[in-house]
């Protein structure tokens, strides 16, 4: 269910209102690139506020886009920067791509293009991938030309962050795509992901995704933030969860934002990752009432200045 009124974003800048804040949620769904950390460094005091939260009686669940870690590959990062996390508490779409898949009793291969978290996370339920990494096949790829065989067992083609994308991989990977049969996933649909750099952009699988959405004129089905198959995963291990008494703190307007929005979740936007406040003010003077779904509850610059 989408919420189409606009928002009258609170700063969180004063004792009142962080009081009032506090007391409006038992739930705290938590993004982590750009809230939690930019690349492997935590964003200064934040550790510290969300162990403060938890230590107020608030439950947390870690709710990313990344699917390039495992959950226990996440939790490893967590607690290595100095955040308390539980096993049940981690909801990466590398989990929620394998739920998905075996939930829907799915037999076949799955080529990937992504990280190991996916193709981890599919061994785990008992699903076999490939296409993980380099790709190798010695093959004739001259300019313009693609020569190659298509496995036959492939009944999915996974979409994750992929730092070793290549023409050979997108060209697989439309090819599998086209096919009728063949399911179309995104494990998210982040076109950006945060920079420790200025000016420095880091494409996300949202940018494979609308090439091969161009490509194959195929739409992909997401797994992640904004949709709401992601809380039905999160719901599905925690059912006591109110959505009307948690919050989403993102730092991505149009995904972290929305997901509140479609999930009928308070909002919280910090600006230490993608989105600006000039972005924020610009979604909520927006006459297009689809931008007003990416306009917080509440802002701040980081979660760290929350609680100060």
């Amino acid at each position: 269910m989408k919420y189409n009124r606009c928002a009258n974003p609170k700063a969180l800048n004063s004792k009142e209102r962080v009081d009032e804040f506090l007391n409006r949620f038992d739930y705290v769904l938590c993004d982590c690139d750009g809230v939690l950390w930019v690349n492997n460094d935590a964003v200064p005091g934040v550790p510290q506020a969300l162990n403060k939260l938890r230590s107020m009686g608030k439950k947390i669940i870690f709710a990313t886009n990344n699917s390039t870690k495992t959950r226990e590959e996440f939790m490893n990062k967590l607690k290595k920067l100095g955040y308390q996390a539980y096993m049940d508490e981690l909801f990466p779409t590398s989990y929620s791509t394998a739920i998905y898949l075996k939930s829907i009793g799915f037999h076949g291969s799955v080529y990937v293009l992504g990280s190991s978290g996916i193709s981890k996370e599919l061994a785990k339920v008992g699903i076999d991938s490939f296409g993980v990494g380099a790709d190798t096949t010695p093959n004739n790829w001259n300019p313009g030309f693609a020569d190659f065989d298509l496995d036959p067992n492939v009944g999915a083609v996974v979409i994750g962050f992929d730092n070793q994308l290549s023409f050979p991989k997108l060209a697989k990977a439309c090819s599998y795509v086209k096919q009728d049969h063949c399911m179309f996933i995104a494990s998210n649909s982040d076109e950006t992901y945060p920079s420790p750099r200025p000016g420095i952009m880091v494409p996300g699988p949202g940018a494979y995704v609308s090439a091969i959405e161009a490509v194959t004129g195929k739409e992909s089905i997401s797994l992640g933030k904004p949709g709401t198959f992601f809380f039905d995963c999160i719901k599905h291990v925690h059912p006591d969860i109110d959505p009307k008494r948690t919050i989403m703190i993102g730092d991505r307007l149009t995904t972290d934002m929305v997901f509140g929005r479609n999930n009928g979740l308070q909002t919280l936007h910090v600006q230490s990752g993608i989105g600006t406040f000039e972005d924020m003010v610009n979604f909520k003077n927006s006459e297009n009432p689809q931008d007003h779904l990416c306009v917080p509850d509440y802002y701040a610059k980081s979660l760290a200045h929350v609680l100060q």
